[in-house]
């Protein structure tokens, strides 16, 4: 590609735009679901209707964080994190291992690529967040599903059943709580139970906890515990 599009180059001529024909998007990003919620916005969003879709912060970063990214040399840092702030969620959270993604996407598309290979099976529970649908897809891993029991929770068994199909090839587990987008907080107990599963399929247990429930003041499962 640098080759082909060096910095400065525009599409001018017949040839430019009969290569740009003949380019394709990987069949991986082809393939990959609609980020339906796009659209949903698009259609029915309008004046009077608010989108709670967004997890989106009501509040401003604190000044002095603004004014400490002003004063930054805008140069590369650490790429796990700047040093300070490990050492700050490590002392909250009591963790060892600890590194800072731009994102919550960001981070679930790191932890793939460090316990997944092409091929290999990731289990969604439905309904599932649609942005861990598509970074399956696009990393070339194969999504299967489990539906939740009836109060909207993830089971053990519907794990061991998804590791025992003949020629399945389970790799890893999603378990986002509270979940997105019904909201379910998977308990204490339940959180164990379903990695104590992971463990006997073989299986990681990638735990999405977008929320510090324990300062909304609900008891919930913390996979940083077990």
């Amino acid at each position: 590609c640098s080759g082909l599009w060096r910095a400065g180059h525009t599409l001018e001529s017949a040839g430019d735009l009969e290569t740009m024909r003949r380019l394709r998007p990987s069949m991986r990003a082809a393939n990959a679901s609609e980020a339906i919620v796009e659209r949903i916005i698009a259609t029915h969003l309008r004046p009077g209707i608010a989108n709670l879709a967004p997890g989106t912060a009501h509040w401003s970063p604190p000044e002095r964080l603004v004014e400490a990214a002003l004063r930054g040399d805008g140069g590369y840092g650490d790429i796990r994190g700047e040093p300070a702030l490990l050492a700050a969620l490590r002392e909250e959270h009591g963790r060892e291992h600890v590194m800072v993604t731009p994102g919550a996407n960001q981070a679930f598309v790191h932890a793939l690529l460090s316990t997944c290979d092409v091929g290999d099976e990731v289990l969604l529970w439905r309904p599932y967040y649609f942005s861990h649908l598509v970074a399956l897809q696009l990393l070339g891993l194969v999504p299967v599903f489990a539906d939740c029991d009836e109060r909207g929770l993830p089971t053990p068994d519907a794990v061991r059943a998804s590791a025992s199909r003949p020629g399945g090839r389970l790799r890893a587990v999603v378990l986002v709580s509270p979940s997105n987008p019904t909201g379910a907080v998977c308990p204490a107990e339940l959180v164990r139970e379903l990695g104590e599963a992971c463990a006997q399929a073989g299986a990681w247990l990638i735990s999405d906890e977008a929320r510090d429930m324990e300062r909304c003041g609900e008891m919930w499962g913390d996979m940083g515990r077990y």
